[in-house]
């Protein structure tokens, strides 16, 4: 491939020439998966990261050991070690390439590593062939054997992206105080069932049940050229992945959350970025503290809402969905998380049995009977 080609679209042109490829070094003409890493101070965690992607398989052989894979870590302002630490991980494994970057003011966040390392990563195997792809993942995180080619089998059956499983360490788990693990859990059941019953209305053939909400830093792979064509990550300071995986979809490109596909993490509190799972266990604390049930979107509009998603599905076939219809609203006063979970799994009952068509019936029966909500909801975009 020429680089940058002529005939990129600008999007393309602005991730590639933002791209710094060759900071890592030489690119194999072998290479087939990149996995960008972004870490800021995890010199107690990232070892355990590293052996779980030397530990990888793909039909039985180790991919970093022909140089189809290789991973780049990006140390974003480290000041415990983990410099010297990584330097000496890549020491003993040619595939690992590690850099230490400074980044200072609007750029000191994971957005900006993370963006830096998978804008390489992309580069990189665009230099090599056109189909590879990119997969990030967090110095805290140990990817399961499989990882790799599990995500490489959900993108040979169709998938442009991957959203893999982010489950805790075991030793985290344990850890937590019982009443952080009952909404953990609790908030896992909770997102399950808003998928079944979105996969239930709205239907999307390389996104079939059982399905996960998953699609996160933890665990995340997206084809080199649907990154590109999509400009890329977007260098937020927070929930830089959800905005890739929102613009992937909205440019129409297919995202599964694969089951399959696996990750441990760690459930500190005090996390390295803004807004994410850290942040998550944070909050849950305090309600326990405070004794209080958190309160979610009740099952009553979160199936309106749903409904009116698979009718909008149903009349434009092929188009993005509405972010709005496919977004779980933050309710303060809405339904305690429990009993969502409970109306979210009655409803569920009375659809699984039915074919698309007579679902699709109750759906519209449904937004016809929310007259105030209906209004908002673009049925006919």
């Amino acid at each position: 491939m020429t680089w940058p080609d002529p005939s990129m679209t600008s999007f393309q042109r602005e991730a590639l020439l933002r791209a710094l490829p060759r900071l890592f070094g030489e690119v194999s003409p072998e290479l087939r998966w990149s996995v960008a890493i972004p870490a800021r101070n995890e010199a107690e965690r990232l070892a355990k990261t590293v052996d779980a992607l030397g530990a990888q398989r793909v039909a039985g052989v180790s991919p970093f050991a022909d140089g189809r894979a290789e991973a780049l870590l990006v140390l974003n302002n480290c000041t415990d070690g983990s410099s010297e630490l990584a330097a000496a991980l890549a020491a003993e494994r040619p595939w690992l390439r590690a850099v230490h970057v400074a980044l200072h003011g609007d750029d000191a966040h994971v957005g900006r590593a993370r963006q830096l390392a998978m804008d390489a990563a992309a580069a990189r195997l665009l230099a090599a062939d056109t189909s590879g792809v990119v997969l990030t993942t967090d110095a805290d995180t140990m990817p399961e054997p499989t990882w790799i080619e599990a995500t490489q089998a959900e993108i040979e059956a169709g998938a442009d992206a991957v959203g893999g499983r982010a489950l805790l360490h075991a030793a985290d788990r344990a850890a937590l105080a019982p009443g952080v693990r009952r909404l953990y859990l609790l908030d896992l059941a909770y997102r399950r069932a808003l998928e079944t019953l979105c996969a239930l209305y709205a239907p999307e053939p390389w996104d079939p049940l059982p399905r996960h909400h998953h699609q996160f830093g933890a665990s995340l792979a997206v084809t080199a050229r649907a990154y590109v064509a999509v400009g890329g990550l977007p260098a937020r300071r927070t929930s830089e992945d959800v905005a890739l995986v929102d613009a992937l979809r909205a440019d129409g490109w297919r995202l599964r959350h694969s089951p399959a596909v696996r990750v441990r993490t760690s459930a500190r509190a005090a996390g390295r970025a803004e807004g994410g799972l850290a942040d998550a266990f944070a909050w849950w604390a305090e309600q326990v503290a405070a004794g209080q049930e958190p309160r979610v979107e009740p099952a009553v509009a979160a199936e309106q809402r749903l409904a009116a998603l698979g009718l909008f599905a149903a009349a434009h076939p092929g188009e993005p969905h509405p972010t709005a219809l496919r977004t779980t609203p933050d309710v303060p006063d809405g339904q305690p998380l429990p009993a969502a979970i409970a109306d979210l799994r009655r409803r569920i009952a009375v659809l699984h049995p039915l074919p698309l068509a007579a679902r699709l019936d109750h759906a519209a029966r449904l937004v016809r009977r929310a007259t105030p909500a209906r209004a908002r909801l673009p049925l006919a975009a």
